[in-house]
């Protein structure tokens, strides 16, 4: 009895799995926000092999420094 259990529970769990991942957000582009300095170049390279091996395009928003923390804040309270 408590073998047919286990084996009942271990399937409700891998269809449940099984229905969870189908339920992945996929995305054909995605942004990205970052303060506009040196390194953020590199990104932009770095993105090229991203968008190779996912097939998912990146657009970038530079945003200098003396703006970053507003444009963070306000991105995560309209949210």
């Amino acid at each position: 009895m408590k073998s047919t259990l286990k084996l009942a529970l271990g399937l409700a769990s891998a269809m449940f799995a099984s229905t969870a991942v189908s339920n992945v957000a996929h995305a054909e582009d995605l942004t990205l926000c970052w303060a506009a300095w040196d390194p953020a170049n590199a990104l932009v390279e770095l993105s090229k092999d991203f968008t190779k091996e996912t097939g998912i395009g990146m657009k970038f928003e530079f945003v200098p420094w003396t703006n970053y923390a507003d444009r963070f804040l306000n991105k995560l309270n309209s949210h």
